[in-house]
C-alpha cells in the first residue's frame, strides 16, 4: 500500500487506487497521519489537524469514530493504537518520504561533484509531484505547515536541479522548465538568475536581459524593492560578457538567494586585524558550507578584552560569500537579560522581511517563525557577547544549511553539538605586530626591546596593547621607552595587570590618567547612562557645556580608544559606544570621583535631551495618534536639527527605550512617563508594539508609586491604544484602562486628554460588540471635542462614529460623520488619518451602491499610503478597491485582489487576508465558479472567527448563504440564521430585517 500526498491525496494498493470515500474529515485525518507517518501522534495533534484551535464539544468521540472508519478502510494492521497515540504504518511507502530521500541523495551527490547522479536524483524527486502538496487540506494548520515545508524543499530541489543541468552544459534543455517554475515563483530571484544563465549560454542573450528587466519591474511595482545582489551580479556579468558565465556552473559559482530580502547585518571588521591565523583557519574550516552535513555552531569563549568579537567578525566577513542568503548579527550586553532575546528575535524577523504587526507575541512563536524563514537558506548567524546558553538556544536556526558563530565570556557547555574555541591572549610576536600596526612600524623597528617590554607588561592582552598603542599614536613625539617606563611603574600600571579582568582595568587606568580633566569627567559620566550607544549631542548634555567643548573631550576619548565609533545611524548621526569592560572601568571611576548629585544631574540632563528631541521629532511624523505635548522639566536642550523624523526615531529607538528604564530606576516619574509618551506616535506608525507596551507599563508603574495622577492618565491612555492596536487585542483590559484614564483626565480638567481617552473607550465598546453603547458614548465625546476646539479629537471621534453607525446598519449617518472627519483632516492636514478615512468612506459608499465614489476614495487612499510609504495602509485598502472593481465588473479586479492577497500573506495581515478572500469569493461567483467562490468565502469566515470579529463574521455568513441559496437551501438557511443572530447581538436592525426576509425565501422556496 502506497500513500501519496504530493498532489491530491490517494492510496495505491496493488497498482490500483484504493477508494477512501468522499468524507472530508476522514481524508483530512489520514492526511494528518501521513504527515507524521510511522511515528505515534497524539489525539491532541489530530484534533488540531481536524479543527485547528476550535474543536467541537464532541471532538474526542468524533475522532474515535473517524479512526475506526479509517481502520476499516486501510486494515487494522495499518493504523495502530499506541500509548503515545495513533500510529500509521507505511513502511516508508509515502511519496513525500521518498521525495525527501531523493532530495538528500541528490544534494550529497551535487556537493561531492557527481552532477550526473545528482541530476538523476533531483529529476526523480520532482517527477513524484502531481500537484500542490496536501492541496485539499491547507485550511488545517498542522497540515499547512507540513505542506509549506515540502513546497519549500521542492523549490530548493528545482534550483539544485537547474544548477546541475547548467553544470553539465545542458543549458537549452533547462530553459523551458526553468521558465515555468520561475513563472510560478515570480519573487524567487535565484530562479530568475538561473534562467538568465541558461538563456545566455543557449545564445539567447536578449531574452536573458529581458528576463532581468521583467523581474526588476515586478519587484519595484509589487514590493518596492530593487533586485538582489546575486541577480544584479548575473545581469552585469551578461552585459560585460564575463567569461566566467560562459563556463558550466561550478557549485557555488552563482549562488542562489532565498528571495528579495537578503540581510547583510555584519558590523565592520577592524582594518588592523592581527594574528589568530590558527583560530581563523579552524573557524573557516568548521563553517565552510562544503564541509558541513548538519547545523554547525562555533562558540568563541575567553576573558574580556581578548578579541572574541574582533575574531568573529573577521571570519564572518571572510565567509560572507559562502552564505549568499545573508548574514544576521545580534549583540547582547553580556548580562543575563531575558527580555533581550525577544527583542533580538524581533529585530532578526524584521531583517528577514516580517512586518512589525506580524511579529508573534511570544518568544516561542518568534523562534518558530524565525526557523521557518531560515529553512533551506544558506545564512550565517553571528550572536555576540552572550551571557549564557539561554540567550543562544532560541536564536539557533533549524536548518543544516546555516552556520552559527557565537561569542561570550563563559564556555557554553550546555549547548549540544557546539565546536568550542577558547581564545587566549596573544603570543608575544602577535602583540608586537598589533602594537606596530597602531603606532607605526618604524617606531617598533627602532626600539624592539622596548616594544617587547610594553607588550609583556600588558600581558599580551589585545585590549591592553591597543590602549598602550593608542597613547603612543596620540603622542607621536614620545619614544617607546617613555611608555615602557610608565608601565614599569606600578603606580601607573596598577598592581593587578596580569590577573584576569584586572588586566583590562590596568590598561584602561593608564589611558584614563592621560586624559584632560574635562575628558575624564565625560568618560565616567557617559558610562552611567544605560543606553547601548549614543549620538554626539549626549556628550554636551552630561557635561552641561557647549557642543564645541564636548566635541574636544569626545575626540580625546576616541583617540585613547576608550570610546568606539559604532557607525553612522539612519539619521546621519555618528554614534559612539563603550566596550563593555571599558564601561565598567569608567563606572568605577564615577563611583570614586563623582558625587551622587553630580551623576544624578548629568543623567537627568541627558534624559531631558532625549525628551526634547523626541517631542521635536514627533511633530514631523506623517501621522499622529495623539497630539504632541511640550517637554516639561528639562534642563538641557540639544542643538540638533532633525530633518527626517522617522529616521531619527529609528536611530534612537534603543536609546529611548533605555532612557525610559533609567528614568524609572531613578524614580524620575515625570521624565519617565514623558519619554514613554513621546515615542507612542512613532511606535504606532511602525508597529513596534513590544516597545510600546513595555515602556508604557513601566512608566505607569512608576507614576502609580509616585502618586502622579497626570502621568498615570497619559500612560493609561497610551497603553489602551497599544492594547487595542497591537497583536494581542486585549479589549477588556483596554476598556478598563480607557475608563480609568477618562476619570483621571476629567479630575485634572484636561479636556483634550479626556477626549482622547473617551475615543479609546468608545472604540473598545465597538470591538466588544456593543455598537449602540459606543455610538452614544462617542456622540458625547464629539461634543466635548467641538466645545474645546480640539481638531484631532474631532477627526478621530467623527471617524469612530462613522464606523459605529456602519456596524449599526445606518450608512447615511456613517457617511455624514466620515465626510466631516475627512474635511477636518484635510484642513490640518493629517495624511495618515486621511488614509483611514478614505478607506472607511469608500466602504460605506460601496455598500450604498455608490461605486464610482467608492473607487475614488480607495484610489486616493492607496495614493496617500504609497506617498507615506505605509505598506500597512496600502494592504488595508487594496482588498476594498478590488471588491469595488468586482462590483463594477472592472477587469482590474483579479489583479488587484491577487496583489492584495499576496501582500496580506507575505506580511501575515490576517484581517486584510480575510477581506481579500471574501472579495475573491464574490469575483468567482460573478464569473460562475461556484465551488471556488464557496471555498474562498469559507476561508474568509474561518479567519474572521479566529480574529473574533462578529460584524465581519456576520457579513461573510450572509454572503455564504447567498452562494448556497439556489443549490442547497439547507446550507443557506444555516448560514443566514447564524448571520441574523450575530447582527441581532450587534443591534443592527437593518441587517436583521433583511436576513429575516431572506430566510423566508428559503422556507417558502421563493
Amino acid at each position: 500500500m502506497r500513500f501519496e500526498i504530493l498532489g491530491p491525496l490517494q492510496v495505491i494498493q496493488d497498482g490500483r487506487h484504493h477508494f477512501l470515500g468522499n468524507a472530508r474529515k476522514l481524508r483530512m485525518l489520514l492526511a494528518g497521519l501521513i504527515s507524521r507517518a510511522d511515528q505515534p501522534v497524539s489525539s491532541d495533534f489530530l484534533s488540531t489537524v481536524l479543527w485547528n484551535d476550535r474543536p467541537p464539544v464532541s471532538a474526542r468521540s468524533n475522532l474515535q469514530s473517524y479512526v475506526h472508519q479509517l481502520r476499516v478502510q486501510l486494515g487494522a494492521e495499518r493504523l495502530l493504537r499506541k500509548p503515545e497515540g495513533y500510529l500509521l504504518v507505511t513502511h516508508g511507502e509515502v511519496d513525500a518520504a521518498q521525495f525527501r530521500k531523493l532530495a538528500a541523495e541528490g544534494s550529497a551527490a551535487f556537493d561531492g561533484g557527481n552532477h550526473e547522479s545528482a541530476g538523476r536524483c533531483f529529476r526523480r524527486a520532482l517527477d513524484l509531484w502531481r500537484g500542490p502538496a496536501f492541496a485539499e487540506f491547507l485550511d488545517s494548520g498542522p497540515i499547512a505547515e507540513e505542506a509549506l515545508s515540502l513546497e519549500q524543499l521542492r523549490l530548493t530541489v528545482h534550483e539544485r536541479w537547474a544548477e546541475t543541468e547548467l553544470a553539465l552544459g545542458r543549458h537549452a534543455e533547462a530553459v523551458a522548465e526553468l521558465r515555468e517554475v520561475a513563472k510560478t515563483h515570480p519573487y524567487q530571484e535565484s530562479l530568475h538568475a538561473l534562467l538568465m544563465l541558461a538563456l545566455y549560454r543557449s545564445g539567447r542573450q536578449t531574452e536573458a536581459l529581458e528576463t532581468y528587466a521583467a523581474v526588476r519591474d515586478l519587484l519595484a511595482d509589487e514590493l518596492g524593492l530593487e533586485p538582489s545582489p546575486v541577480l544584479r551580479r548575473v545581469h552585469e556579468a551578461i552585459l560585460r560578457g564575463d567569461e566566467r558565465i560562459d563556463l558550466p556552473a561550478r557549485p557555488g559559482a552563482w549562488p542562489s538567494t532565498g528571495g528579495a530580502v537578503v540581510p547583510r547585518q555584519l558590523p565592520p571588521t577592524v582594518a588592523d586585524f592581527t594574528g589568530r591565523d590558527d583560530e581563523v583557519a579552524t573557524l573557516r574550516d568548521a563553517l565552510s558550507p562544503g564541509r558541513r552535513q548538519a547545523l554547525t555552531i562555533c562558540a568563541i569563549s575567553g576573558m574580556g578584552g581578548v578579541g572574541k568579537t574582533t575574531l568573529a567578525l573577521h571570519v564572518a566577513h571572510q565567509l560572507a560569500g559562502a552564505f549568499p542568503d545573508g548574514q544576521l548579527y545580534v549583540g547582547f550586553s553580556g548580562a543575563d537579560d531575558r527580555t533581550a532575546v525577544g527583542r533580538a528575535l524581533e529585530s532578526m524577523l524584521r531583517a528577514l522581511g516580517v512586518a512589525g504587526a506580524a511579529v508573534p507575541e511570544s518568544a516561542g512563536d518568534r523562534t518558530a517563525l524565525y526557523r521557518s524563514l531560515l529553512a533551506g537558506k544558506r545564512m550565517l548567524v553571528v550572536i555576540d557577547n552572550v551571557a549564557d546558553e539561554s540567550q543562544v538556544s532560541p536564536l539557533l536556526p533549524g536548518s543544516g544549511t546555516c552556520g552559527v558563530l557565537i561569542t561570550g565570556r563563559p564556555r557554553l557547555v550546555g549547548l549540544a553539538g557546539v565546536r568550542h574555541l577558547h581564545l587566549d591572549v596573544f603570543r608575544p610576536a602577535q602583540a608586537i605586530e598589533l602594537l606596530a600596526r597602531i603606532t607605526g612600524p618604524e617606531q617598533v623597528r627602532a626600539a624592539p626591546s622596548e616594544a617587547s617590554e610594553i607588550v609583556r607588561l600588558c600581558d599580551h592582552l589585545p585590549l591592553a596593547v591597543r590602549a598602550a598603542g593608542a597613547r603612543l599614536a596620540s603622542r607621536p613625539d614620545w619614544p617607546l621607552a617613555r611608555i615602557a617606563d610608565l608601565l614599569r611603574d606600578e603606580r601607573r600600571r596598577l598592581d593587578e595587570l596580569s590577573v584576569g579582568d584586572l588586566t583590562v582595568r590596568a590598561s584602561l587606568g593608564l589611558s584614563y590618567t592621560a586624559l584632560s580633566p574635562p575628558a575624564r569627567r565625560l568618560y565616567y559620566l557617559l558610562s552611567v547612562l544605560h543606553t547601548p550607544d549614543f549620538a554626539g549631542w549626549v556628550a554636551a548634555a552630561v557635561l552641561d557645556t557647549s557642543p564645541e567643548e564636548a566635541e574636544r573631550s569626545l575626540g580625546e576619548l576616541l583617540s585613547a580608544n576608550l570610546l568606539t565609533v559604532a557607525g553612522v545611524d539612519t539619521a546621519g548621526q555618528s554614534r559612539y559606544r563603550f566596550h563593555d569592560l571599558i564601561r565598567l572601568h569608567a563606572r568605577d571611576r564615577a563611583d570614586a570621583e563623582a558625587a551622587p548629585h553630580e551623576i544624578h544631574a548629568a543623567v537627568t540632563r541627558a534624559l531631558g535631551g532625549w525628551l526634547v528631541l523626541a517631542r521635536r521629532a514627533d511633530t514631523g511624523l506623517p501621522g499622529r495618534v495623539f497630539p504632541t505635548l511640550p517637554a516639561e522639566g528639562v534642563t538641557h536642550e540639544p542643538h540638533v536639527r532633525i530633518s527626517d523624523a522617522c529616521a531619527w526615531f529609528e536611530a534612537e529607538r534603543g536609546a529611548l527605550r533605555a532612557a525610559v528604564a533609567q528614568a524609572a530606576a531613578l524614580g524620575a516619574h515625570d521624565l519617565c512617563w514623558q519619554l514613554a509618551d513621546a515615542t507612542v506616535n512613532f511606535f504606532e506608525l511602525h508597529d513596534y508594539y513590544d516597545d510600546w507596551e513595555s515602556t508604557s507599563r513601566l512608566a505607569l508603574e512608576v507614576c502609580e508609586r509616585a502618586g502622579d495622577a497626570r502621568g498615570r492618565a497619559f500612560m493609561l491612555r497610551d497603553l489602551t491604544e497599544c492594547l487595542r492596536m497591537g497583536p494581542r487585542h486585549a479589549e477588556d483590559e483596554a476598556l478598563e484602562h480607557a475608563l480609568s484614564a477618562v476619570a483621571l483626565f476629567e479630575s485634572l480638567g484636561d479636556v483634550h486628554g479626556e477626549v482622547d481617552a473617551r475615543i479609546l473607550a468608545g472604540t473598545a465598546f465597538l470591538v466588544r460588540g456593543e455598537p449602540g453603547k459606543a455610538v452614544a458614548y462617542l456622540d458625547a465625546t464629539l461634543a466635548k471635542a467641538r466645545d474645546a476646539g480640539y481638531v484631532l479629537g474631532q477627526v478621530e471621534a467623527e471617524w469612530q462614529l462613522g464606523y459605529g453607525h456602519r456596524v449599526l446598519g445606518d450608512s447615511e449617518r456613517a457617511g455624514v460623520h466620515l465626510e466631516a472627519s475627512l474635511r477636518l483632516a484635510e484642513d490640518v492636514p493629517l495624511p495618515s488619518q486621511l488614509c483611514r478615512i478614505h478607506s472607511l468612506l469608500g466602504i460605506v459608499r460601496r455598500e450604498e451602491g455608490r461605486l464610482v465614489e467608492a473607487e475614488a476614495h480607495f484610489t486616493r487612499g492607496v495614493t496617500l499610503a504609497r506617498s507615506l510609504r505605509s505598506l500597512s495602509d496600502e494592504i488595508t485598502i487594496l482588498p476594498h478597491l478590488g471588491m469595488t472593481y468586482v462590483k463594477l465588473r472592472d477587469p482590474r479586479a483579479r489583479d488587484v485582489l491577487g496583489r492584495s492577497i499576496r501582500l496580506a500573506r507575505r506580511w501575515r495581515a490576517r484581517f486584510q487576508e480575510a477581506t481579500s478572500l471574501g472579495a475573491l469569493g464574490e469575483l468567482e461567483a460573478a464569473e460562475g465558479h461556484h465551488a471556488l467562490a464557496v471555498a474562498h468565502t469559507v476561508a474568509a469566515l474561518e479567519i474572521w472567527r479566529e480574529l473574533a470579529s462578529p460584524f465581519h463574521e456576520a457579513q461573510t455568513l450572509k454572503s455564504l448563504g447567498a452562494l448556497h441559496a439556489a443549490a442547497d437551501p439547507d446550507q443557506a438557511r444555516t448560514a443566514w440564521s447564524a448571520a441574523r443572530r450575530l447582527f441581532a447581538q450587534l443591534d443592527n436592525h437593518t441587517e436583521v430585517k433583511e436576513l429575516t426576509a431572506l430566510l423566508e425565501t428559503v422556507r417558502t422556496g421563493g
